[in-house]
C-alpha cells in the first residue's frame, strides 16, 4: 500500500503560497520549555503567551516547507508514516528551539510587549523569515530526508510487496522447547550470560544463578512443527521489541507482530498448556471415536489455526491504549507464564515485563488511533514494587529477576487492574494524553 504525502524535491521555482493549515494550540506549548529555559524567573502567563507565538511561528515554516515538495509526487509508502511522523515532530522541537534562541537571546523579560513580538515574529518581516526557513529546512532537512531515507525504502518496499518472499516452515527435531525465545532471555535479562533463576520452595523462593540457555524450555512441550512456526513469530518480534525500548516508532506491520508474540507468549507456556491439556482430557473422553481421534495435544495445536480465538485476544490488546513502564532499579522480573493477564471491560489486558527495568502494559481504555510511540512512565520504587509483586504473582513455578534484585520491601498482593488504572492515572496527571 502507497500514498503520496506532501513531500518530495524541491522545484526550481517558489511555489505558490498555499492556504494556511489552520494552527491549532496545544497546552502546554511545544516551546514552552525552551521559552522558560530562556527567560528564568519570568511569569507564567507571559512564558505561555511567548511559547504559543513561537509554536505558531513553527507552524508556519513545518506547513511551508511541505509545499516546497508538493510538486512531487513519488509514491510513497504507507508503512514509513510512523517514522516519517517522529522526523517532523523532531524537527518541530528543534526548530522551535531555534525560535526561541533568536527571539530571547538577551534573557530579558521585563520589557516585551506581546503584541509588538507577535507582530515582530508573524507579521509581514516575520512572515519572510518564515519562508525562508521553511526553503533551509527543505533544502537541508526534510528534502533529504525524502530523498536519501524514504524513497529508496519505499522503492525497496513496492518491490518486496510486489514478489513477496514465501516463508518456508523448517520443521526439524528440537529437543527442548523454549517457551520463552532464548534471545529475549540472552539479550534483555541475562547478566554475563548468565540469569538468576527463582524457583518456589513451599510459601517462598529460592535463586541460583543459571546459564542464560538453561532456563524457559521444557523437553516435548509441543511439535516440532508447531516449534518451527513459533520461531517465526519470535524472529518477526524481536526487532519491535528492541524499538519499542528504545523509543522508537513501529510500523503497522510491527505492531502485528508485536501483539502476535505476546499472545503467543500467553498461550505457549507449560502453565497455560497443563490447564489447557486437563481441562479437554475428560470432554475429549467423553467423544465418540468413530468421529475422529482427538488428543488434547491434538486440541492444543488446532487451537493456533483458530482465527477467531486469536482476534478475540488480539484485538483488546492491539486497541487498548499502550504504555512503557521504566524503573530506574532492576526490579521487573520475568515469570514463566511471561506476564500478568487483567481482565477488562473489553478484553485481555495485559503487563508485559520486557527488561528488569522496562514493562509494557496495556491500559485500561482504547485509543482509535495508534500513537507512534506508547506513552512512557517513569515509575515511583513504589509502582515499581507494586508491579513487581504482580508478576510474581503470575508465576507459577519460577522466574528470573537482575542479580540486584531481592525479595524484600514487596507489598502486598492486589489486582493487576488496580496497577492499570493507577498507571493510566499517572501519565494522565503528566500530561502524556
Amino acid at each position: 500500500m502507497v500514498r503520496v504525502p506532501i513531500v518530495g524535491r524541491a522545484p526550481a521555482l517558489q511555489p505558490p503560497v498555499p492556504e494556511p493549515l489552520p494552527f491549532k494550540p496545544v497546552y502546554p506549548a511545544l516551546s514552552h520549555d525552551a521559552v522558560s529555559k530562556a527567560l528564568a524567573g519570568a511569569p507564567a502567563d507571559l512564558i505561555d503567551a511567548l511559547a504559543l507565538i513561537y509554536d505558531e511561528a513553527v507552524h508556519r515554516i513545518i506547513v511551508q516547507m511541505f509545499e516546497f515538495g508538493r510538486p512531487d509526487d513519488t509514491p510513497l509508502d504507507i508503512d514509513l508514516r510512523e517514522d516519517m511522523t517522529l522526523e517532523i515532530a523532531k524537527l518541530t522541537f528543534w526548530l522551535g528551539e531555534r525560535v526561541v534562541e533568536k527571539r530571547l537571546s538577551s534573557g530579558a523579560w521585563d520589557a516585551i510587549d506581546l503584541a509588538a513580538e507577535r507582530e515582530a515574529v508573524l507579521g509581514p518581516a516575520g512572515a519572510e523569515i518564515i519562508a525562508n526557513t521553511a526553503r533551509m529546512s527543505f533544502d537541508h532537512i526534510w528534502g533529504r530526508l525524502i530523498e536519501e531515507r524514504y524513497k529508496p525504502k519505499s522503492i525497496a518496499a513496492a518491490k518486496r510487496k510486489a514478489n513477496p518472499r514465501r516463508q518456508v516452515l523448517a520443521v526439524k527435531p528440537v529437543g527442548k522447547n523454549h517457551f520463552i525465545p532464548r534471545w529475549f532471555i540472552r539479550d534483555l535479562w541475562a547478566v554475563d550470560g548468565k540469569v538468576l533463576r527463582w524457583r518456589r520452595d513451599g510459601e517462598t523462593w529460592i535463586s541460583a544463578r543459571r546459564g542464560f540457555g538453561e532456563w524457559g524450555y521444557r523437553h516435548n512441550l509441543y511439535s516440532d512443527r508447531l516449534e518451527a512456526w513459533f520461531g517465526l513469530l519470535e524472529g518477526d518480534a524481536k526487532k519491535p521489541v528492541e524499538m519499542l525500548l528504545d523509543t522508537r516508532p513501529l510500523n503497522g506491520p510491527q505492531r502485528e507482530a508485536f501483539v502476535g508474540f505476546l499472545i503467543i507468549q500467553l498461550l505457549r507456556n507449560p502453565t497455560f498448556i497443563e490447564a489447557h491439556n486437563q481441562h479437554l482430557a475428560p470432554v475429549i473422553d467423553s467423544l465418540d471415536p468413530s468421529e475422529g481421534e482427538w488428543t488434547p495435544e491434538r486440541s492444543y495445536e488446532a487451537m493456533f489455526q483458530n482465527n477467531d480465538l486469536y482476534r478475540l485476544l488480539a484485538t483488546p490488546v492491539m486497541e487498548s491504549r499502550w504504555a512503557i513502564v521504566k524503573s530506574a532499579e532492576p526490579l521487573f522480573i520475568l515469570p514463566d507464564t511471561f506476564g500478568v493477564r487483567a481482565p477488562g471491560n473489553d478484553g485481555l489486558r495485559l503487563i508485559a515485563p520486557l527488561s528488569p527495568k522496562a514493562c509494557f502494559v496495556t491500559l485500561p481504555d482504547r485509543e482509535e488511533t495508534k500513537r507512534i510511540v506508547p506513552r512512557h512512565l517513569p515509575a515511583s520504587p513504589a509502582l515499581a514494587r507494586r508491579i513487581a509483586t504482580a508478576l510474581i504473582q503470575a508465576a507459577d513455578r519460577e522466574f528470573l529477576s537482575h542479580p540486584d534484585f531481592t525479595l524484600a520491601e514487596l507489598p502486598a498482593p492486589e489486582p493487576a487492574s488496580a496497577i492499570l488504572a493507577d498507571i493510566a492515572a499517572a501519565i494522565a496527571a503528566r500530561g502524556d494524553d
